[in-house]
């Protein structure tokens, strides 16, 4: 149980966070209750809990900046922690309580509204992988950053800016073409790609399985980078 004591640390920073128990549950949980009447400018609750989700994925993900701010994690890798298990733990910290929260909200979904099996599980996936993406930011956010409310200001000037360009407000299809380009370089275009072919299609087409590779490559380019980057 002594290998498990970063993760441990990480899962209770996360959870305990008042403002991370609001994003992770009640707005959810609110969003896909309502989901039937929600129409911002076109965007369906689908891509706008993608917004929630990826935005609460990072506050679960921030146990390695209060770390670094306090000095907590130059006495852990002092110790016999290595650098790969101090991120490995934060992020399987982090992704389990996320993973809960978005089959929690495709259960609610499936439930009150009667999604379809495939949008079920197709929006489940998709949620998973977006937070795995937001995790690796993250990660990368700490190597920037040292002071918490400047990273927490970046971060929501980031992924708002992402949202707006990757279609989570405004639907891929209403962006103009500069924009709609643009937006391919955030992770949410290809969340928002994946759902819209299972709301148009109602099945896993191609396109749906090239947004989940490319959200992989996100998560995995950011991870690599969070962990070649000097933390402290």
């Amino acid at each position: 149980m002594k290998n498990l004591t970063i993760f441990k640390h990480a899962l209770y920073n996360g959870i305990t966070k008042p403002i991370s128990l609001i994003i992770n549950s009640i707005v959810p949980l609110a969003l896909v209750i309502f989901s039937d009447r929600i129409n911002a400018f076109g965007a369906s609750a689908h891509t706008l809990l993608g917004f929630i989700i990826m935005y609460g994925a990072f506050l679960m993900a921030n146990s390695i900046q209060k770390d670094k701010v306090e000095g907590v994690l130059v006495r852990i890798l002092a110790g016999p922690i290595t650098l790969r298990s101090y991120l490995i733990q934060n992020f399987f910290a982090a992704i389990i309580p996320m993973a809960f929260v978005s089959a929690v909200v495709g259960l609610l979904g499936f439930l009150i509204h009667d999604w379809e099996s495939i949008l079920t599980i197709g929006v489940v996936i998709v949620y998973i992988f977006l937070s795995a993406t937001s995790i690796g930011l993250s990660f990368v956010w700490s190597c920037l950053f040292k002071d918490k409310e400047a990273s927490l200001s970046g971060i929501s000037v980031v992924i708002t800016l992402s949202a707006l360009l990757g279609g989570f407000m405004i639907p891929l299809q209403f962006l103009p073409d500069p924009v709609y380009y643009a937006g391919m370089i955030t992770p949410a275009h290809w969340a928002s790609r994946a759902i819209e072919q299972l709301t148009l299609y109602g099945e896993f087409t191609s396109m749906f399985g090239i947004g989940l590779l490319a959200m992989a490559m996100f998560t995995a380019a950011f991870v690599l980078f969070g962990s070649k980057r000097r933390l402290v």
